[in-house]
């Protein structure tokens, strides 16, 4: 995982949330028993998942998974309630509570693209907190929500997970990177066959130029330093696990 600057949002989303918010909020409180036990749900509609909002999110997470950081080549995408829009499962329990997170359906703090199969196998309707007391259950709540879940939005994930080689690990004292590693099943084969390629090539690379410099070789020699342009391209928030690489070569003096 790796900080996400959102920017603004889409225009149109904005307009269609603007309109659905009004039309949401306004139903649920002429009856919200109704909601609670599901006699009545929300029309969400698909106004949060157009051409659009998609594009930007490609553009802002540079084709890349928001939770995983792998990018997506020929496969399936999801745009991705952070906070889920019909029900919240709970991740201990597995009980449903309903309504969801209908008022931000359509906020864009709260949609990202994640791969189709970690959505649907990981995140699902979770969304765990460290006090269910403090979840706010509809938009007349106004809770201070301590997520579990690293917000890649509004949190630098790299506070919280690092990388030893090609393995995620926790570093916080509260394990919270812990938690999202094993919530989001970063080291899926899946991931982890995709970061050891990715691994394997910045450690050639890397000891070309050591190798060469360690012969004598200039810095200014054009395949070196094409290497290290390479290498340093790499660290860069567009590429593919750049955390990884980040902490891989963070120290490498031929960088500095």
């Amino acid at each position: 995982m790796i900080r996400i600057d959102k920017g603004v949002s889409p225009p149109n989303l904005a307009a269609n949330r603007r309109i659905k918010n009004q039309h949401m909020n306004s139903e649920y409180d002429k009856d919200p028993a109704s909601y609670i036990n599901q006699t009545l749900k929300f029309d969400f509609g698909s106004s949060y998942n157009t051409d659009e909002v998609r594009k930007q999110l490609i553009l802002k997470q540079h084709n890349k998974c928001c939770f995983s950081e792998a990018k997506f080549v020929g496969d399936y995408s999801d745009v991705e309630h952070f906070r889920p829009k019909g029900r919240v499962d709970n991740y201990e329990t597995g009980i449903s509570q309903y309504p969801g997170y209908y008022w931000l359906a359509y906020d864009w703090d709260n949609l990202f693209l994640c791969k189709t199969r970690l959505n649907s196998t990981e995140k699902r309707n979770y969304f765990p907190l460290y006090n269910e007391n403090e979840r706010n259950k509809s938009h007349h709540d106004n809770f201070i929500e301590r997520n579990k879940l690293i917000d890649p939005g509004k949190e630098d994930p790299r506070d919280y997970i690092r990388f030893h080689l090609d393995e995620p690990i926790s570093i916080d004292p509260d394990k919270r990177g812990k938690f999202n590693i094993d919530f989001f099943n970063l080291t899926h084969p899946e991931f982890e066959e995709a970061r050891r390629k990715k691994l394997q090539l910045l450690q050639r690379l890397k000891e070309l130029v050591d190798l060469s410099l360690s012969k004598g070789a200039d810095l200014n020699d054009p395949v070196i330093k094409s290497s290290i342009d390479l290498l340093r391209e790499s660290m860069q928030s567009q590429e593919e696990f750049s955390s990884m690489a980040i902490d891989y070569l963070q120290n490498w003096p031929p960088l500095q």
